[in-house]
């Protein structure tokens, strides 16, 4: 099973309490360390259901959001129908290997995807072609962890990130380190005590 399908499983119960309040603290960071103003355009790679794009969009001229799984973006169609959203776009589409006919972003957010992605520094330099010159890219996902975090690790390619890998990643796609901070803690039951793991934020900008 590919990821796009197992997502599309899930899709359904994928909007927990604690998945909004994460949305919710990462467009908090943003707004409080960049010019944000209504005429961005934002890419949300990743996007899932659109819980991130849908706090966004009200804020910014256009969304684009793109995600591997049918299923999660059925659900982002759903609200954006029901919410009457009319400034956003969603492509279920693999960005990496099948171009995006749009371009020219100020601002590119990717949210718990990167550790289910192989090179990221290959990945950091093709979202990197998306942006305008200028333009920032918000990267959230979780911080270094012993692979305990998801119950089934079939489609995930790293254990969470230091911010040493993080950093050597923007670095070596030439994009210019900005800053780096644990932003979240997703709490999980293992074995039956609680774990907690972090999730960091990193700002990077497009020379």
């Amino acid at each position: 099973m590919d990821i796009g399908k197992r997502f599309d499983n899930v899709a359904r119960e994928y909007d927990t309490p604690d998945k909004i309040k994460r949305s919710e603290k990462l467009v908090e960071f943003i707004f409080d360390n960049l010019p944000v103003s209504k005429n961005w355009k934002v890419l949300d790679f990743g996007c899932g259901t659109g819980i991130t794009a849908l706090i966004f969009s009200p804020k910014v001229g256009c969304v684009v959001g793109t995600d591997l799984s049918k299923g999660m973006l059925e659900v982002f169609k759903e609200k954006i129908e029901k919410n009457k959203v009319k400034n956003i776009k969603i492509y279920n589409q693999n960005i990496l290997k099948s171009p995006l006919a749009e371009k020219d972003f100020d601002l590119i957010i990717t949210s718990m995807t990167f550790h289910h992605i192989e090179n990221i520094k290959k990945a950091l330099e093709i979202l990197k072609n998306y942006l305008k010159s200028g333009g920032y890219i918000v990267i959230s996902d979780l911080e270094k962890e012993d692979g305990s975090f998801h119950s089934d690790n079939t489609d995930v390619k790293h254990f969470g990130f230091s911010e040493e890998e993080i950093k050597s990643f923007i670095k070596n796609s030439g994009l210019e380190d900005i800053k780096f901070q644990t932003l979240y803690e997703i709490q999980k039951e293992r074995d039956g005590k609680i774990r907690k793991y972090p999730v960091f934020i990193a700002l990077a900008r497009k020379l």
